[in-house]
């Protein structure tokens, strides 16, 4: 009898020791796994996401019924459209130029947008708009702020032909300008209806215009990034800006880039001194001097 109770007692005491082995290796394993799954692949949108192609949709406005947006990009440029509707003037405008990424990899930057958000967060066929400062916009419109992807077509659109220009009735390609100072130079803004302007030190910041051989100007008179045509009629240095569009930033003090919008509607002849630029009407004193960049 003594002998069957200490059989059962040893058997006993082997199935809880192997019990507790297998529960010993079952945690083993748990962790072993659990360590696998927290395995960063480093994976973000710049290196796992068909990001490339056009996104389009109707971004919300401070005082318009909407922003029309078609934003195209390839592997490294990108042309923006934007229309504000519901605008009585001209509100279309065209930007191009190339993006860089961020260093997280989702999001890209648009170079060569002043003033205005070019910062757009990357997502699985749609873009986001992001704040000047590169955050996510809240509040009520906050998912108002989205592109949707499209077309994965990979080639952004050709710029528009270059509008001719006349002299005396000739019509010859603007290509012929592009060796003169008044289209090579970018000029800055020094004086503007006789009043001496003062420039920011931050060279991106300066107050500008800039004439291309394509009969399209640029300029940035303090708060928004300006854009339009002009023409150039015969040998009198004749020169006329067409109504242009301008980006829709609301600052504290746009006196300076209202004045400027005007005098540019003024102007019809411009001379050149040297390093000087000077738009004039007329005969009358000059409304704008500028100086050449360097």
């Amino acid at each position: 009898m003594k002998i069957k109770v200490i059989t059962l007692m040893t058997l006993f005491f082997l199935v809880v020791s192997c019990a507790k082995k297998d529960k010993n290796e079952t945690t083993d394993t748990t962790v072993v796994d659990s360590t696998e799954v927290v395995v960063n692949d480093d994976h973000n949108a710049k290196n796992s996401l068909d990001y490339m192609g056009m996104y389009q949709g109707i971004l919300p406005c401070a005082d318009c019924e909407g922003i029309e947006t078609t934003l195209w990009i390839d592997e490294n440029n990108y042309v923006l459209f934007t229309n504000y509707l519901g605008k009585k003037s001209k509100t279309k405008s065209e930007f191009r130029g190339s993006y860089v990424w961020n260093n997280e990899g989702n999001t890209i930057i648009l170079e060569g947008i002043e003033n205005a958000p070019n910062r757009y967060f990357v997502g699985e066929n749609y873009l986001k708009q992001l704040d000047m400062d590169g955050n996510k916009i809240e509040g009520d419109l906050a998912e108002k702020y989205v592109l949707q992807k499209k077309s994965n077509v990979k080639v952004l659109p050709p710029p528009p032909p270059p509008a001719p220009i006349l002299i005396k009735d000739v019509s010859y390609h603007p290509k012929s300008l592009e060796n003169t100072s008044l289209i090579k130079n970018k000029w800055r803004l020094v004086e503007l209806n006789g009043k001496p302007v003062i420039n920011n030190n931050d060279h991106k910041k300066e107050m500008f215009i800039q004439l291309n051989n394509e009969s399209r100007y640029s300029a940035f008179a303090g708060c928004n990034n300006m854009m339009g045509g002009f023409e150039l009629k015969d040998e009198k240095s004749l020169i006329k800006f067409t109504k242009g569009a301008s980006t829709m930033m609301a600052c504290p003090d746009m006196t300076t880039e209202q004045e400027f919008a005007e005098m540019l509607e003024k102007v019809d002849n411009y001379s050149i001194n040297g390093n000087s630029l000077s738009f004039n009407r007329a005969r009358m004193a000059p409304l704008a001097r500028f100086e050449a960049m360097k």
